[in-house]
Parts: C-alpha cells; structure tokens; sequence
C-alpha cells in the first residue's frame, strides 16, 4: 500500500478508533499519523500510560522551518508494539495537543503529504494510515485526502450520518481525493449494500459494536481481540484492490496517449 486518508463527515463516527484498529491488525509495517486538525486522541486515550515527553505532530512544524521534515518525523514516532518480535512494525504519530497549533501546519500538509508518499519505499518501507478527522474543519488536511492512494469515508448507517457523509464526498471530490470507500461502524436501520447505493460509493467493510475492543483502543488498557481487530484486519485485502486501481487509473490519466487508447478499445 502506501498512503490511506480516513475522514468522517459528521460527529464521531469511530474513525480513530478504525485507523488504530487497522495499524494494529494490518500485516504490512505502518504509521498512524494523528492529522486531525481539533486534536489527536492517542495522547490521552490509547498511549495514556505512555511517556511521550512531548513528541507529536506539533514539533514537526519546528522540523519544517529547519527543513529536516524526514528526519524530524522519526524523532516524534511512538512503538505501539514495542516487543522484541514486533518493533518498528507499527509506529504512531501522535497529533496535535490543542487545535490552535493547526495554523502553523496550515501551509505544512503538503510537505507531510509529500513525505507520507514517500514512506513505502525501500525494502523496510511503512504505509501511512492518516487520520484526517473531521472534514469541515478549520485547516484540514486537504493535501494529504488528494495525495492518499485511498481514501476511507467512516460512518455509522443512520440517516443523520449518511445524509453528512454525502456532502463529504463531495468535499472530497472538490479536493481531488483518489478512491473513496465507505466503511461502517456499528450496526444500523440501512443495510450496507443500500447504503452504498444511496451514497455511489463502493462499501469497503464494516466494524461490528464491540464495546470491549473500542473502549481499549479509545482509552487504553488491556488489548483485546475481539470482533472489531478481526474485522479491520479484513480490512487490508479490499482498501489493497482500492489502491492498486486508483494508482493504475492515476497512471493513464498522466498518459494521454493511453487514456486514448483505453477509448478506443
């Protein structure tokens, strides 16, 4: 993979909890980078026993005006799996502290997106799984949605929240995101494939309720594996078919002469 961009449209829906889900579960080495421009909840929730000693998003601003961005970036990581047969497999970067400290990356997403991209490369490489948070919000990460191999739209299936997730994909469309997929969370009045119909994007998965499981990812303590891990796990394969084709469609489109003749066949 490369870089995946999950955002919500509405309220919290559970996309910090999905992105740490699949970091944790996913079988590639991977980075979850905290972009959430109102503030990172790893700090406070899942790494709360955590000595951080103030590493995060925010000091990478400091990185930037020396511009050592790629070297600053490993400075701020955290392992979450620290054990001697899975260290430096998955590394989080924690976000901002306070949303004031949004305006100083506000002309920096590019560069972050730039180096996100730039991860997978090299026979150690890293995905990026970015959280993006809210898409209406003050500052957002816009550079990194249109940089990302693919992008995942969380919701819950109620009306509320679909009615928001369809004026997010129209937000994503005016960005210039790559392929947009939907993943649910938690069980609703719509059935998955109406959904998808209602809203004209393909349904990538879903998360079960699994109070246990997202309590742990969401505030820390002992790890479970319960339904919610498994079914981010089942994640990986689908969110892999959304990134091969948007990066071959990317392709042709940069090729003029195969974009027409992929029309004349």
């Amino acid at each position: 993979m490369a870089l995946i961009a999950l955002c919500s449209a509405k309220g919290s829906p559970g996309a910090t909890v999905t992105a740490l889900a699949c970091t944790l579960t996913w079988s590639r080495r991977t980075i979850l980078a905290e972009c959430d421009p109102a503030g990172g909840d790893l700090a406070a929730g899942y790494l709360r026993e955590v000595r951080l000693d103030g590493r995060g998003l925010a000091q990478l601003t400091a990185s930037m005006h020396r511009r050592r961005l790629a070297e600053g970036l490993w400075e701020q990581l955290v392992d979450l799996a620290p054990g001697r047969d899975t260290a430096m497999t998955r590394l989080a970067l924690p976000g901002l502290t306070d949303p004031v400290q949004a305006a100083g990356l506000a002309v920096g997403w590019q560069q972050l997106a730039r180096l996100f991209r730039s991860l997978e490369s090299g026979s150690t490489g890293y995905d990026v799984i970015a959280d993006c948070g809210r898409l209406v919000a003050t500052h957002a990460p816009a550079p990194v949605l249109a940089a990302a191999d693919a992008v995942l739209l969380v919701l819950r299936p109620t009306l509320p929240s679909i009615r928001a997730a369809a004026t997010g994909l129209a937000t994503l469309a005016r960005v210039g995101a790559g392929p947009v997929g939907l993943v649910t969370v938690t069980d609703g009045a719509y059935p998955a494939n109406e959904l998808a119909a209602e809203l004209g994007a393909p349904l990538v998965g879903g998360l079960p309720d699994d109070p246990g499981t997202a309590e742990v990812l969401s505030t820390g303590g002992e790890r479970h594996r319960g339904r919610l891990l498994r079914a981010a796990a089942r994640l990986e394969p689908r969110v892999w078919q959304m990134v091969t084709a948007g990066r071959a469609a990317r392709e042709i489109a940069g090729r003029p002469d195969a974009v027409r003749e992929a029309h004349r066949v």
